[in-house]
């Protein structure tokens, strides 16, 4: 979803003249180098989604990874890393892995989710207080008619 939206906003010629005129002519690079790390990071957390895993950031080789576990063993990396991932991550800490259903935004659609479901019945009778407040809105206008 942000990838999309993101390679929609770098198509657009008037975002592109403005970040090269504010941030300079290496700011389409490293835009582009940005988007790369939010889509290796958004098919991470698809991956844990899928597998029931979690996922966690971690430097392999000086260079940041997302990895993807699955019973507290790595499965993944994105980008790809050469040779064995395990022992890459041998001494990697286990305990900043997180779950893809524990993110801020999936917390916040799942809140968002439940209070809709409990007002849902309460919601008839908001419409029905503001059109009653509308037409007395209306009534005190000059010239007003119910």
């Amino acid at each position: 979803m942000w990838v999309a939206w993101l390679w929609r906003l770098l198509r657009n010629k008037r975002f592109r003249a403005w970040l090269l005129a504010t941030a300079g002519p290496r700011a389409l690079a490293l835009f582009l180098v940005w988007i790369e790390r939010v889509r290796h990071r958004q098919v991470a957390i698809g991956e844990a989604r899928q597998i029931d895993g979690m996922f966690s950031a971690a430097i392999i080789d000086g260079e940041r990874h997302v990895v993807v576990w699955k019973d507290g063993e790595p499965i993944s990396a994105y980008p790809p890393v050469e040779g064995d991932l395990a022992a890459k991550l041998r001494a990697h800490a286990r305990r900043d892995l997180t779950r893809p259903d524990d993110l801020p935004t999936r917390r916040a659609r799942r809140w968002a989710a439940e209070a809709a479901r409990r007002l849902r019945g309460g919601a008839h009778d908001v419409g029905e207080h503001a059109r009653g407040g509308a037409r007395t809105v209306k009534q005190l206008l000059p010239g007003g008619r119910a």
